[in-house]
């Protein structure tokens, strides 16, 4: 398989070392091609990129065969936000990548008040200044999927491993505790981080969105006390979040669930706390283990609130008015397709198919499952409009069409699992 590393830094070179080992072929790209001569050494194909110039990413790909494409290039300074990820998902189209891989940050859901838990579902912070740019990223990522990128999207948390993360800040003595080391926060290993990777590709459903954090999120004193005592080094310094005439440091104190991530794509951890990934890295350095310091009992799990009784009546209200303003959108659908508007015939059905997934969401968060809809009627008259026009047209012409109503088809699976699809013949070919 080939493979694309675009932004191969820390995570991207562990990556490629896995990869080749394996016998993949690994293009791996970055603006200062000379910290990969030993990747090159290993194997991989070494391409200068500069993410500022307009055609940087055509060339990174050329000749590659439907590759899996890695974005791990941070948020790039001076240009709009997400246009430079905007233009490697219009290379990777280009190319008929088999997967496009982002990798995202937890940071879009800027601060958490009282160590609160969040996953997929959690609301983002549009207002935090380090969540923006990551936000803009997201949603030209899932413009591309639109357009048929086989997409996904991964939210890291602080990711450590051998030469980074707390223990070498310790070492250096520059690691701060935030006002006394009281804040959460979640992290996870740079080899189960590629573990993921791999996994997502064999196995995440096209668009797919994970958390990306291991089972075990602690307060920033637990794990410092706990590594400071196995290394021997002096307590970090503690600092305040707010103090006087400076400005006020972020806090995050979040706690990352991973729980779609191991449902999904069946990963299990190969360190699923600090402690067996702070051992791993003692192995991996040949550094002599000290006598093993027991972690403290992890918090029993936080229940998750059920939804008020009283407000279930409102939320079918709402199901039901949605349900019609769908209906009513089905039924223009069927005017465009037999007046041969397919472009507007598409542009509904993306509309349709992102309401469908934010309302199946907001009924996830509700721990509710949708009453059954009754679009069985008008989505038949929908497929025999577009089967009409199959006959009109050839399937070129229908090729934007029927990715839209595919992509519908499936945004709508989340009402209805475990029923099959409206569409289930469609076949998006080209």
């Amino acid at each position: 398989m080939d493979w694309a590393i675009l932004g191969c830094g820390y995570v991207g070179g562990r990556l490629a070392r896995a990869l080749l080992k394996e016998g993949h072929r690994v293009r791996v790209c970055a603006r200062n091609v000379a910290r990969l001569d030993p990747l090159k050494q290993a194997g991989a194909e070494v391409h200068a990129i500069d993410a500022h110039k307009l055609r940087a990413f055509g060339p990174a790909l050329f000749g590659l065969r439907s590759p899996v494409v890695v974005y791990s290039i941070p948020p790039v300074p001076g240009m709009p936000p997400g246009e430079a990820i905007r233009r490697a998902t219009e290379a990777s189209l280009g190319v008929g990548a088999a997967r496009f891989i982002y990798l995202s940050s937890t940071a879009v859901y800027g601060e958490t008040e009282d160590g609160a838990t969040v996953d997929e579902e959690s609301s983002i912070s549009i207002g935090d200044a380090q969540a923006g740019p990551r936000i803009a990223e997201e949603s030209a990522v899932d413009g591309a999927r639109l357009a048929g990128l086989n997409t996904i999207i991964l939210r890291l948390s602080a990711i450590y491993g051998p030469g980074r993360g707390v223990r070498e800040r310790l070492k250096k003595g520059d690691y701060q505790l935030v006002d006394g080391g009281m804040h959460f926060f979640s992290r996870v290993h740079v080899d189960d981080l590629v573990g993921i990777l791999r996994a997502a590709v064999d196995r995440a459903p096209a668009g797919a969105l994970y958390c990306v954090a291991d089972d075990r999120p602690s307060t920033q004193k637990e794990y410092a006390d706990w590594l400071t005592a196995r290394l021997g080094t002096k307590p970090p310094k503690e600092v305040a979040s707010l103090e006087a005439g400076k400005p006020r440091r972020a806090v995050r104190n979040r706690k990352v669930s991973n729980a779609r991530l191991k449902r999904e794509l069946a990963y299990t951890f190969r360190h699923p706390s600090f402690v067996e990934g702070e051992a791993a890295i003692e192995a991996e350095q040949g550094a002599a283990v000290p006598a093993p310091v027991p972690a403290p009992a992890p918090a029993p799990p936080e229940p998750r609130p059920l939804p008020d009784q009283r407000l279930l009546p409102r939320i079918r209200e709402i199901e039901k008015s949605w349900t019609e303003v769908i209906l009513h959108e089905l039924r223009q659908l069927i005017v465009h397709l037999d007046a041969d508007r397919f472009a507007e015939g598409s542009r509904l059905l993306e509309r349709l198919a992102q309401l469908a997934g934010l309302l199946a969401r907001q009924l996830e968060s509700f721990e509710i499952s949708p009453e059954p809809m009754r679009l069985e009627a008008i989505a038949a008259e929908v497929w025999t409009s577009y089967e009409r026009a199959r006959g009109r047209h050839p399937q070129p012409a229908l090729l934007s069409l029927a990715r839209a109503l595919s992509e519908f088809d499936a945004a709508m699976q989340r009402w209805r699992a475990p029923q099959p699809g409206y569409f289930p013949s469609l076949k998006v070919e080209g």
